[in-house]
């Protein structure tokens, strides 16, 4: 794919701020995200769509969002990978595009597609004034609240995010939620390294690096609503995926203490 294309009608003087949003079929949810949160956004941010749908659905999803978005000041950029490689392998493409388009970029932020992450979270996370170098929207601080989930999801992401953490040494209670703001040195820390983990468990994985480059890490409370439209791609194979990823990041861990 020609990404360059992509970029070229786009101020990229103006842009501070790159949300970007992986997706995977998210016809119904994702229009009414972007319709909802493009109406408060400005001129500094850039919206970048990372699609890992089949080429027809993602033509169509591209046109859908493109009218979703209604705010003539901020900018869209719709990127589509043409074949599904996991959560993690489009927000590090997403890294590495702006990274090489707008390499003067202050924030990148990652939320989810599906609507379970609130505008008004997401804004709150872009516009946050805690210094860190990773800030994360956590579902499990005092003030936070999970909506929506059953019982067996709740003890399952619970158990993960106190596992994990414990496992690796982080100090976080939400190492898994994909609402997240990384500074500038933050994403060119990242990309030094090679990625192990291509699904949502490199969430995990870019904790770790930033955690070991001496970088601050904080969260923000936020509320964490279950999705209404769509179907969630975590099933059997996305928790088995989850458990052997974190195994191979525990064995491979120190490759991720030095970039090369």
């Amino acid at each position: 794919m020609n990404f360059a294309s992509k970029f070229q009608f786009i101020n990229l003087e103006k842009v501070r701020n790159i949300i970007a949003i992986p997706s995977y079929n998210e016809v119904g949810a994702l229009p009414s995200l972007i319709s909802n949160l493009s109406q408060k956004l400005g001129a500094q941010d850039l919206v970048m769509i990372l699609d890992d749908s089949e080429p027809k659905v993602s033509v169509f999803l591209e046109k859908v969002v493109a009218k979703a978005f209604l705010n003539p000041n901020s900018q869209l950029v719709f990127i589509n990978s043409g074949v599904k490689n996991g959560r993690g392998a489009a927000v590090r493409k997403g890294m590495e595009l702006t990274n090489l388009y707008i390499p003067n970029f202050v924030y990148f932020i990652e939320c989810d597609s599906d609507e379970s992450h609130q505008v008004e979270d997401i804004l709150r996370v872009i516009r946050s004034d805690e210094n860190c170098d990773l800030l994360i929207g956590s579902r499990y601080l005092e003030d936070s609240n999970i909506i929506g989930w059953p019982v067996l999801r709740r003890i399952f992401s619970k158990t993960l995010n106190i596992f994990i953490p414990l496992l690796l040494g982080i100090k976080v209670k939400d190492i898994t939620n994909g609402l997240r703001r990384y500074t500038n040195k933050s994403v060119k820390i990242l990309l030094k390294y090679g990625q192990i983990n291509f699904g949502f468990t490199y969430l995990s994985e870019q904790a770790y690096i930033l955690q070991n480059n001496d970088c601050s890490v904080n969260e923000i409370p936020i509320t964490f609503i279950d999705r209404k439209l769509g179907s969630s791609t975590v099933g059997i194979d996305e928790i088995y995926n989850s458990i052997i990823g974190i195994t191979n990041l525990y064995f491979n861990r120190k490759k991720l203490k030095y970039a090369e």
